[in-house]
Formats: C-alpha cells, structure tokens, sequence
C-alpha cells in the first residue's frame, strides 16, 4: 500500500509564502483601483477621523471647494467653519448625531456644495471615520431656476396665444357717451402707473375690455403679458395652485416638475383678478400678503418667490357690504379700492347703442361670412330696451340674429319678443316705426300728452296755461309743435 509523502516544512512555507504574496498583490490591485477611483472622482471625496479632521481629500475636492489640498489636509473641518472657510460641515453632523447626515455648504468663494457624511464604528461603536462626498449643485441649481424659467415662459406663450384670439376686442371701444369717455380717458391715465385699480359694474359691461386697455397702454406691455383668472369660475380647492402654483409632488396628480401659477405667469405684466367677491376668505389672506410682499410660495413649498406683478380686480358686487358681514377682508378691500372706476351699464349709455349694433354686425358678419344688416325699425327698438345682460346681452343677441335670419335686412319682426313688449303705446310705435331718435323728442312727446290732456278738461288756452304754469303764447307754441308732429 502506498503512502502519499508528506511535504517538507520548507515546502509548507514556500507554498505559504506564495499564497501571502498573491493576496498582497490582489489587495495591492484593490488599493490601485480604490485609489484610482477615488483620485478620478468627478465629485469631491474625502475622510474625516472622528475629531472631524480631514485625512483624506481627492483633486475633485480642490475644484468643488475652491482650497488646495495644501491648505485643508490634516485641519479640523470645526476649525474651517471657525475662520469662515465655509459655514457647515456634513462631518460635524455626523459627530453631533452619530448617523449619516447630509447638509448644505456655502463656500467662501459663494458656491453651494452639497455634501453627505457616512460614519463608520471601530468594535467599541464609536466613530473610527467619516467618509464625505462632496458635489457641487451651485450649476444644477442655475440649472433648476433657468428651468423653472423656461415653464414660465411655456405657460406665458400659452396664455398669450389665447389672448391673441381676442385681439379684435382690444382693438375697439365704444366710448360716445360722455361717462365712457370718462372711463375711457381715465384708464388711460392710470396706464401709467402701477397702482391696483378695481373695476366695478354690472356683469356684461366690458370690466375685462377696460382692465386690457390698462395694460396695453402701460409700460408692462413690453415686458410682461396680460393673465386673467375668473375667482368665481375654478373649484376653491384648485384655486389656490391656479394663482400660486405647486411644487413637484406637492399633491396627487401634481406634476413632479411642479407648476408655475398665474402670478409668476404674470411675472413683470398684469394679472386680472375677475369676480374678486367669489374669492374664497382663506385665499383673501394669501393674495393680500402677494400683493402688499410681492411674494408668493408654491402649494407644497416654503421657499418664497419674488414677483412683480400689477393687479387689477373686478367684481359685480357690494364689497363694501361684504366687508360689512364677514364675506370679504376689509384690509383686502382698501388694498384693492385704491382707484375705483365705475362702469355705467348700457342702460344708462343709450346713445352707445346704434355704435355697439353696428360693431357687432360687422363683427359676426365678417366671422360667418354674411352681409346682415339692421333696419332702422330695428335700431331703434333696441336703443329702447333696457339691456340686464349689458353689451355681453346686445353681442349675443346680434350674433343670434346673424345666424338665424335668412333675410338680409334684420327687421323688428326677426327679434325676440322680449325685445319689443313694452306698453301698448309704445309696441304700436315699434310697429309704425314711430320710434323717438333722441331725449328731446321723448320729452317734446312727453310734454304734448300732458298738454293735451290739460286742454280736454279745460274751457280755453288761457286756464290750460294757467294751471300749467306758462305763458299763453309759451302754451300756442308748444300745441303748434304737437298738431306739426301729429300730421307728420
């Protein structure tokens, strides 16, 4: 039976020797790699002992701190803070909580360093080392704001590509009367200046039309754009990211680049703040704040965002009487009512009525391609009625018209019948086309019924005159106007 020979003890270290050699060869080629790796390091790499000196520090760490090798290599990163090299350290965090830390520098040359600390414990669990990465965020937050400016731009095109279909709107206003002229003349003046301005009215009678020609005419023209939001249109709880915008994953459904808001959309031009009075109190307090500050913080986020942004606000409402019973911030309204200008409705602006007729019938003629015109019966009639809905009513009305009449010539036969019930007299008028063309001829007619019902219970001119109070040859004057109108 053969025996296997057993090696020599010189053989046995031998074979020993060579194994030590091969793992110090291998663990030389971990070393070169580390090395290599940590020297080649595009982010800053560096080892900190548990008094936070620095032992360790790559090349990357000279260019993402902005010191030499030279100059940090064997220091306290504590001493550092101390002489204002930088304000933080995530070493100092390590050591104060024992866990991993991540923290903010600001170096002295103004860069902003990102940097996270992981401990490492001996056997008795205290800190042996730190080892630090260090990167510098100071282009990737460059980077952040030119994006975030770049989504303000994408909503600001957006907007204005939507207010560039109402482009016709701003091109005309019908001012004859002398309290448009007045309204007119003094949105002009305001252009001028930043100053809020609250625009107040019956729904329908052009707030939004007033509130464009302040902006077009202003300075903010050139730099900004005009945004309009409708307070009474969006749901409360979309309302607040609308005006302010979120931050990424600030909600669900919210985009995780997050949304920039109609403040910031507004940034250096106007922002509209239609129907204020449906604005929700809880809101109140965050416009408020925008507009005094002239900063707002996203849905989700803490950092402000300054904006530069002139309000204009409208509303069809008491505000006054809201402020009264708690619906509306008093401090809100005053920093809103800073110049009021009031916008009469048609009613009270007849004269403007045959102008806005016509500016719509060309207007919708030329949208769907017809040739309408009104009759005069038809002009007339509507320069009667009392408009509720305003001009926004008169546009609907000639556009339906326009749409439904075969006709050309548009006569009184085609309008609705609320457009020409009224009294019998004055239906029976509408119908003869004996329609009054201005406030004298209504007075004159005015004057000659009363006239003429004096006379029928009188015995002669000299006692109608009497109990009319004018002169007898005041009294044949008038009754030759009444007997000329009657045979006309």
């Amino acid at each position: 039976m053969n025996r296997k020979k057993k090696p020599s003890e010189e053989v046995v270290r031998e074979r020993k020797g060579n194994g030590l050699a091969r793992k110090i060869r291998e663990l030389e080629a971990v070393n070169r790699d580390l090395s290599g790796m940590i020297e080649n390091s595009y982010d800053a790499v560096a080892i900190v002992d548990r008094e936070s000196r620095l032992l360790l520090v790559n090349p990357a760490f000279e260019r993402v701190m902005g010191l030499t090798k030279a100059e940090v290599q064997g220091r306290k990163i504590s001493d550092l803070v101390a002489e204002g090299v930088s304000d933080t350290g995530a070493s100092l965090k390590v050591i104060e909580t024992g866990k991993p830390a991540t923290v903010i520098i600001n170096t002295k040359s103004g860069k902003q360093v990102l940097s996270t600390g992981i401990p490492v414990f001996d056997h008795d669990g205290n800190i042996a080392r730190i080892f630090c990465n260090l990167r510098d965020v100071t282009e990737l937050n460059g980077l952040k704001e030119r994006f975030e400016q770049s989504q303000k731009l994408i909503s600001k095109y957006l907007v204005e590509l939507h207010e560039i279909k109402k482009i016709e709107t701003m091109k005309y206003f019908i001012a004859r009367s002398r309290q448009m002229k007045q309204v007119l003349e003094t949105a002009y003046r305001l252009a001028r200046f930043d100053t809020t301005v609250l625009l107040l009215g019956e729904s329908g009678v052009g707030k939004d039309l007033v509130a464009r020609i302040i902006h077009e005419a202003s300075p903010r023209m050139e730099t900004g754009t005009f945004v309009k939001i409708n307070c009474g249109a969006i749901p409360e709880d979309l309302l607040e990211s609308e005006l302010f915008g979120y931050k990424g994953g600030a909600f669900t459904g919210a985009s995780r680049e997050g949304k920039p808001g109609y403040f910031e959309v507004a940034d250096k031009g106007t922002l509209f703040l239609d129907e204020i009075g449906d604005l929700p109190v809880r809101l109140q307090v965050k416009i408020l704040s925008a507009i005094q500050d002239q900063e707002i913080i996203r849905v989700g986020d803490v950092n402000k965002k300054k904006v530069d942004v002139r309000i204009i606000a409208a509303t069809n409402q008491d505000l006054e009487k809201m402020v009264k019973i708690g619906k509306f911030r008093e401090d809100l309204y005053y920093r809103l009512n800073v110049v009021p200008i009031q916008i009469p409705p048609l009613r009270e602006r007849k004269d403007e009525i045959p102008f806005l007729l016509a500016y719509y019938v060309d207007k919708y003629n030329e949208k769907y391609k017809v040739h309408h015109r009104l009759s005069k019966e038809v002009t007339d009639t509507l320069s009667l009625y009392r408009w509720p809905g305003n001009v926004r009513e008169l546009a609907n009305l000639v556009e339906h018209l326009i749409v439904v009449t075969n006709e050309t010539v548009l006569k009184p036969e085609h309008l609705p019948v609320k457009y020409v019930s009224g009294t019998r007299e004055r239906a029976e008028d509408v119908l003869l086309g004996r329609l009054p063309r201005s406030l004298r001829e209504e007075v004159d007619r005015f004057e000659g019924q009363i006239i003429k019902k004096v006379l029928s219970q009188t015995a002669n001119y000299e006692e109608a005159a009497h109990l009319l109070g004018i002169s007898l040859s005041t009294l044949t004057r008038k009754m030759r106007t009444v007997n000329n109108d009657r045979h006309k």
